[in-house]
């Protein structure tokens, strides 16, 4: 093939994509594991094998932005589609397992019988990729990174050696047995371990291999689950190379690494565990990357990967479904101050019941309401407000001196907010929705409390632990499910979320303000005669206490699976004496935590 051909042959991409959150998926999958009767390797049945953590989304975000030449985008699946994804777009193809593999074999949880046919693919281009959905582009390449001047495939391989014992672990069994198959009958191949990322093929070379080991590859089609006689999916590289079908190359050797150190330039494709201590490794972004989930990943790492994949890839791709959702974030304000608004962002007057003053937009005293006990619930009555009003489809809750930070997080304290400052911070429609797409609700960071061993104890000490104590004992009748995780946030962990903010479905808000406010009026009847007395400061009673129901809640519904994003958020102190104390005070606080004198109070690495 010449230069110019090579220039102009199409390339398509092959993704193997699941959900495993789909209820008939389980079913099917558990039907078949009990109906084998056989005792798996957990590498080929567990959890992170199946996994969906919408890393999809942002590997096809990495299509468009580095790769936007692919002609085809292919997911490969068992009848089933992302609901974040546009099919009508005509580069999305949808391919089930049942337009490719037998039906004796269906259905299947085992990927390397599916990759046994990748070559039946109908209408798939000769030249292609194959990707798994945690495998990336994170820097612009083009055809001549996969595909030599001739239309050869670059075949990328680890600088693992494979040797001559038998592997325990199971892909390291099936990849030395790939090898081991395809030296012995052919001959010497490149004895190293392939690098784990996005492929490059010729369909047509994977036909011949069919054929060189058509026995071997019907076995594998027929397992359910992979193990170790299955033929896994590199044996298609080293019968290539084997026959000189191909360029063999050695990705990331510490010749490779050095020079990337040296010049900056990117490496060419890395490998990662997925663990949060691990994605620092990704400061210079490779060519290729891929995230692996294992049996070491947890929940956590997960939403660290999201927050990474979010930022590196934030905008939309345009095979991506448009929601017309209706946001509304509310910001409370109770005085004249600098009004921040946009098409997310409405500004809400709180207390407005109370006050002769009128700053010009939406008052928490119009329609259902509780503005007359601002006073005592602050910030709440903006948020019955929300609950009892808003036709939001998302909404949330800010103050008119904090706001979300969703941009970098470079800055905690202002001293009068920028004009722009919505720009500035990403409070826009499209970053938000962004973000809810793949998360449930959107948090300032967890605050840890210093000097304290529980919340509990912190509460008794700056208000009325009676007042505590009485809503442990209303959740204990009302929401008795709750009662066991508001003990272990009270009296067992020193942290909690603040301020009564977050970001979130209305029909999440809706169902939080229905138990919240439940609570609070059944403790409002034991507790608002002594509440009169009181200063005002401690007659704020339901908006601190509510710091603790929020958690509480939040806590209670982490363990069914919500997932929470927590970001920073930003203050406004106007008087620059104040201004200048916390500035140097955060100053301070930066040094004494790398010194290990101070302790971190937030999860970030800033602010006090």
């Amino acid at each position: 093939m010449s230069t110019k051909e090579c220039e102009n042959f199409p390339v398509d991409i092959v993704y193997l994509w699941c959900d495993s959150s789909d209820k008939n998926w389980q079913e099917k999958k558990k039907k078949e594991f009990l109906n084998a009767g056989k005792i798996y390797d957990d590498d080929a049945v567990s959890d992170c094998r199946f996994i969906n953590s919408n890393e999809l989304k942002y590997s096809l975000r990495s299509v468009e932005k580095f790769a936007p030449w692919i002609r085809n985008i292919i997911i490969v699946t068992d009848n089933q589609i992302p609901d974040w994804l546009d099919v009508s777009n005509p580069k999305i193809r949808i391919v089930n397992h049942s337009d490719i593999l037998p039906e004796i074999a269906l259905p299947t949880f085992n990927a390397s019988a599916i990759e046994t046919s990748l070559h039946k693919i109908p209408d798939l281009s000769e030249h292609f990729l194959f990707a798994n959905d945690d495998m990336f582009f994170g820097n612009h390449v083009d055809k001549s990174f996969f595909f030599s001047d001739d239309g050869m495939p670059v075949f990328r391989f680890s600088k693992r050696k494979i040797i001559n014992k038998k592997y325990k672990h199971l892909y390291g069994y099936m990849v030395s047995k790939a090898y081991n198959s395809v030296r012995d009958q052919i001959g010497q191949s490149f004895p190293y371990f392939p690098h784990h990322n996005i492929d490059a093929y010729c369909k047509s070379d994977i036909a011949a291999c069919y054929e060189d080991f058509k026995e071997e590859f019907e076995a594998t089609v027929l397992q359910k689950f992979r193990e170790k006689d299955c033929l896994q999916r590199s044996v298609f590289s080293y019968h290539a190379a084997a026959l000189h079908k191909g360029t063999c190359k050695i990705v990331n050797e510490f010749p490779a690494r050095l020079n990337a150190f040296i010049t900056k330039q990117p490496l060419d494709s890395i490998l990662i565990e997925l663990k949060k201590s691990k994605l620092s490794r990704l400061n210079n972004m490779p060519y290729l990357f891929c995230l692996n989930d294992s049996l070491k990943t947890t929940d956590e790492d997960r939403v660290v990967m999201l927050n990474f994949l979010q930022k590196m890839f934030p905008e939309q791709a345009s095979f991506e479904k448009k929601y017309e959702m209706n946001t509304k974030i509310y910001i409370c304000y109770h005085k004249d101050f600098q009004k921040i608004k946009n098409e997310v962002l409405t500004p809400i007057q709180v207390g407005a019941a109370l006050s002769d003053i009128d700053l010009g937009f939406e008052k928490d005293s119009s329609g259902e309401s509780i503005s007359y006990k601002n006073k005592y619930y602050s910030e709440l009555t903006a948020l019955y407000w929300i609950w009892k009003n808003s036709k939001a489809d998302y909404a949330g809750l800010m103050h008119y001196r904090r706001l979300f930070d969703l941009a970098d997080g470079s800055k905690r304290w202002y001293n009068s907010f920028l004009e722009d400052i919505d720009e500035v911070l990403n409070l826009n429609k499209n970053t938000i929705e962004n973000i809810l797409s793949d998360f449930d609700i959107i948090l300032p960071m967890k605050r840890v409390i210093p000097k304290v061993q529980s919340s509990y104890q912190y509460y008794k000490k700056k208000h009325i632990i009676s007042d505590l104590d009485a809503v442990l004992e209303i959740i204990k009748d009302y929401s008795p499910e709750i009662y066991s995780t508001a003990e272990e946030v009270l009296k067992h962990s020193n942290s909690m979320y603040l301020y009564n903010m977050f970001i979130a479905s209305k029909e999440f808000l809706d169902e939080y303000a229905q138990w919240l406010f439940e609570i609070l009026s059944r403790l409002e009847v034991q507790i608002q005669t002594d509440i009169e007395v009181r200063t005002p400061y401690q007659q704020r009673v339901y908006g601190f206490l509510s710091e603790r129901l929020f958690t509480i809640y939040i806590e209670y519904h982490k363990k069914s699976g919500l997932k929470v994003k927590e970001v920073p958020v930003v203050y406004c102190e106007t008087k620059k004496s104040r201004y200048d104390a916390f500035q140097l005070r955060t100053s301070i606080y930066k040094v004494l935590c790398k010194l290990g004198i101070r302790k971190l109070h937030w999860k970030e690495q800033y602010g006090v």
